[in-house]
């Protein structure tokens, strides 16, 4: 399957690979996971990022890949006593090898509004310039792709891309393990590979 975008897609989007749809039984194991506290669904979930990861890119010969979790706000740290996203990360990247390595590099520069109810346009200026990268000889010249669990209006993965390349990073792919179903009809199964 071809990368998948939101509706309407942001300006500039370069396309994104996700493995399910973010609903049903889906969504109830994500919410589960980043809000209750369900830490043993870290390596099912990992797969399906892994899954994302693996078809959106090939690394080289001698090519390594960095796998830029999307930050989590200091309040959701504060709350949930850890970063989701970087959980998952670190599991895909177990998963795909050792070309493949976790850089937690962009952090949030100001405070937003959370993200639920939301439209596209108020997502969008919600994040305008929310992210930034505290060290950008971390990712300069440096594939990476940024990764997060769900893809729904784009907004998030757009301001987190745009961080990264402002940092000067080499090239920036986005990969996801759900996407919201009503924005992205085309995503699905079957998985690029097997994973052990």
């Amino acid at each position: 399957m071809g990368p998948v975008s939101p509706r309407p897609v942001p300006p500039g989007w370069p396309g994104c690979h996700g493995t399910v749809r973010y609903a049903g039984v889906t969504a109830r194991l994500a919410r589960a996971f980043k809000d209750e506290d369900r830490r043993d669904l870290v390596d099912p979930l990992g797969r399906l990022l892994a899954d994302a990861v693996a078809r959106a890119v090939t690394p080289g010969p001698a090519e390594e890949v960095l796998l830029v979790p999307v930050p989590s706000s200091p309040a959701a740290i504060r709350r949930r006593g850890d970063q989701p996203t970087l959980l998952l990360a670190r599991r895909a990247a177990r998963l795909l090898g050792p070309r493949f390595h976790v850089r937690p590099a962009l952090r949030m520069a100001r405070g937003t509004a959370d993200q639920a109810g939301l439209d596209r346009e108020a997502r969008l200026r919600n994040l305008a310039d929310a992210m930034v990268v505290p060290r950008p000889a971390g990712v300069r010249g440096r594939r990476c792709v940024l990764v997060d669990d769900v893809l729904t209006s784009g907004a998030t993965l757009t301001e987190g891309r745009r961080s990264l390349l402002a940092a000067g990073a080499g090239g920036v792919e986005l990969a996801v393990a759900m996407v919201t179903a009503r924005r992205s009809p085309g995503v699905g199964l079957p998985f690029a590979r097997r994973y052990d």
